[in-house]
């Protein structure tokens, strides 16, 4: 062979490259400062802007559009840069294990499902590194600016919904892979963990999957006629199988509610709520607060179940709550003083202690800091429906 020539290699040899650039970034410096920005320092940005509003949200009801966007600047235009999957997975996984040790300094409760807060941001990380992938593979030293546009179209939209519920119409909304990262987060941190976000998973990791396949099928064309049917096949699941409505903190209701307060079920809960409702019973029997020696502490502690997932809004186990409550006060308070105790708590919810609030967590619930007008509040009423019950 003429050491001159070099044979040009195959179509097959060619699809096992590694997913990087056939040219070097012009500017590396100013893509990193960008990926910096998007991904860690604006979320920690709206992490502090929120400790600090007047009457701020607890983290947990808002970092899961937060984290999402962190994991989506962070994975996405890093692996666009660097032209490598594993980049972006990586650093988007440092990304957010650092939000949230971030907010867990800034006040947010322990995490109450570690594993499905763990699994949707492995998956999150994943699927939008390959997308980064995809944009290096296909665009070269110019992928990473197609990731920015991408990362600031699909925040702002985010945002808006977190905002504005109801600005934007659900069928855009559920189009986003950031909102399906957000919704599952943002279950596994104030919800029912991960059953209850499954299709949203799911779809994060199936696009992942079918986006990394047509990275290394570049430049056939033919492989993005798939990617785009595995989109909207599995958007349209999210559509059928969307996750909770992401809670909302009904901070400044404290005297006089209005609207849906204080709901019971009328309905049997599905099987990712009973699920949940099972594993919060179970911690219960754990719970220090549940064995209050005083009768009348006792059942303010366990009323502060009901009351503070309805403070926030954790549909769906908001309305199956109060069922459990009332359950575990038959089991915990004697039957011929258990009526006299509501009465109490009804007529002056005031009174008495609600640290316990801090420690739902423990059940895999969120914790409630700060102002306790409204949680007492929220505590009187269901003190008030039961013991008419």
């Amino acid at each position: 062979m003429d050491g001159s020539t070099i044979p040009a290699a195959s179509p097959s040899v060619r699809q096992m490259q590694p997913l990087s650039h056939s040219k070097p970034l012009s500017r590396p410096c100013l893509a990193w400062f960008v990926a910096a920005m998007f991904g860690i320092a604006a979320p920690v940005v709206a992490m502090l802007m929120l400790v600090e509003a007047p009457a701020p949200a607890p983290l947990a009801l808002v970092s899961g559009p937060i984290l999402a966007l962190g994991l989506m600047g962070t994975g996405m235009i890093a692996a666009a840069i660097a032209g490598r999957l594993w980049v972006g997975v990586g650093l988007a996984l440092l990304a957010g294990a650092g939000l949230i040790t971030m907010a867990r300094a800034l006040g947010m409760p322990p995490l109450p499902h570690p594993f499905s807060t763990g699994l949707a941001v492995i998956i999150a990380s994943f699927s939008f590194a390959a997308r980064g992938s995809l944009f290096a593979r296909s665009a070269s030293d110019k992928g990473w600016w197609i990731a920015v546009f991408v990362v600031g179209g699909e925040a702002a939209m985010l945002l808006t919904a977190s905002a504005m519920p109801g600005a934007l119409p659900d069928w855009l909304l559920v189009l986003l892979p950031a909102q399906w990262a957000s919704v599952a987060i943002q279950t596994a941190l104030t919800g029912t963990g991960t059953r209850a976000a499954s299709a949203a998973l799911l779809a994060l990791a199936g696009t992942g999957g079918v986006t990394v396949l047509v990275a290394r099928l570049w430049p056939r064309r033919w492989p993005y006629l798939l990617m785009f049917s595995a989109w909207l096949g599995l958007s349209a699941l999210v559509w059928h199988q969307p996750g909770p409505p992401m809670p909302r903190a009904d901070l400044v209701i404290a005297a006089a509610p209005v609207g849906p307060i204080a709901p019971f079920a009328k309905t049997p809960p599905d099987a990712a709520t009973a699920s949940a409702l099972a594993r919060v019973q179970r911690q219960v029997a754990k719970w220090p607060p549940a064995a209050e020696p005083d009768l009348t502490q006792r059942a303010r502690n366990l009323l502060l179940i009901a009351a503070v997932a309805d403070l926030y809004d954790t549909e769906p186990l908001q309305s199956h709550l109060p069922v459990l409550v009332a359950a575990e006060l038959e089991a915990r308070v004697p039957a011929e003083q258990r009526a006299a105790i509501l009465a109490a708590i009804a007529a002056d919810p005031a009174a008495g202690s609600v640290a316990a609030r801090e420690s739902l967590a423990m059940l895999g619930l969120p914790a409630n800091v700060g102002d306790a007008a409204p949680v007492r509040n929220r505590m009187g009423l269901y003190a008030a429906r039961l013991a008419r019950n």
